[in-house]
């Protein structure tokens, strides 16, 4: 019995971005435990909180348009790998609250920091890796 190549391809590249998906959840998880596990001094500063907090919102919101771009073009294009750069992409840009929350946290002390990485944690899930995005950049290669 012949396996598809194309088939074999598209299941190895989705298993890639699973394994990726995964590691950064993890990695936003881990610091967040990490957080946990440490003290730090309280220096109240809510204005620095508030920033820090709503500038984590920007790479998150860009995270949706610039996969939503890589993936119209992986299809136009019929490029597998964009589909993969894509969610790289907006993978990374959804850990930065995650890493601004940190931030917050040895900055201010502050419990705000919980908000980034809710931010970051919604982000991941919303960016769950979908086969169908590699099937549809490879529909013309079946």
């Amino acid at each position: 019995m012949q396996t598809d190549p194309i088939q074999t391809n598209l299941d190895a590249r989705y298993r890639t971005m699973l394994i990726l998906w995964f590691a950064l959840s993890m990695s936003v998880l881990m610091y967040l435990i990490f957080v946990q596990l440490t003290t730090v001094e309280v220096n109240p500063n809510l204005k620095l909180s508030l920033a820090l907090n709503t500038l984590g919102l920007v790479p998150v919101a860009l995270s949706f348009l610039i996969k939503q771009k890589m993936l119209d073009r992986s299809v136009e294009e019929q490029r597998l790998d964009l589909v993969q750069f894509g969610y790289v992409i907006s993978l990374a840009l959804s850990e930065v609250p995650a890493l601004l929350g940190l931030m917050d946290h040895f900055l201010t002390g502050s419990k705000y920091y919980i908000v980034g990485f809710s931010v970051a944690g919604l982000g991941m899930l919303l960016h769950f890796p979908l086969k169908k995005n590699l099937i549809a950049a490879s529909y013309k290669q079946f």
